[in-house]
């Protein structure tokens, strides 16, 4: 074989390991220390409440070519989990009009790239919601970091309200508001995932 071919084959392998690969970081959601609350206004000024222990996903931070420094996040739910202080409200809530827990047993969130400063800044986390059947693009509000310095070390919040008809779940609309407000605290465990 003359060297011209040999270096032919070998120059975009070289190409390929000269260049800087990105810093791609991944960091599990803790879920004994994660989790996912919801609030609906019931009548007058009372509200539901329910809560998803065990926030299961991850956090991946990646460096891009250009110095942009990112983080996307996947998170999930077991709707089977979900707990709520009335036993009654909890079995209407799994039931077929809201959470559809028998076939729909996972709620589940997938971000767009998001800047890694906003985890201590605080900003907009756009992203799809699937629930109940339906996955719906939604937007977030990461609040701003109590400890800025290490944002990744701190409880991560993040807040945010849908409405439930775009999920299907049109169940008691007289008694029930179709805004659902969400709150999520989301810890980062140090092991990988």
């Amino acid at each position: 074989m003359n060297a011209a071919w040999v270096l032919a084959l070998l120059l975009p392998g070289l190409a390929l390991a000269a260049a800087p690969a990105p810093d791609l970081q991944t960091r599990p959601i803790d879920p004994a220390r994660s989790q996912a609350q919801f609030s609906v206004r019931k009548l007058w000024f009372a509200h539901e409440r329910g809560t998803f222990p065990d926030l299961h996903g991850t956090l991946r931070r990646t460096e891009t070519p250009d110095g942009g420094d990112f983080v996307t996040v996947d998170a999930t739910l077991d709707v089977a989990e979900l707990e709520m202080d009335d036993p009654d409200h909890r079995a209407r809530a799994l039931g077929p009009d809201f959470f559809d827990q028998t076939s729909y047993p996972w709620i589940g969130f997938d971000s767009n790239p998001f800047p890694l400063a906003e985890l201590a800044t605080g900003g907009a986390v756009s992203g799809t919601l699937a629930l109940h059947g339906e996955r719906q693009p939604v937007t977030l509000t990461l609040q701003a970091s109590t400890c800025p310095a290490e944002p990744l070390a701190c409880v991560i919040r993040v807040r945010g309200t849908i409405e439930r008809s775009k999920f299907g779940m049109r169940g008691l609309r007289g008694v029930l508001s179709d805004r659902v407000e969400l709150r999520l605290r989301i810890v980062l465990s140090d092991a990988a995932p």
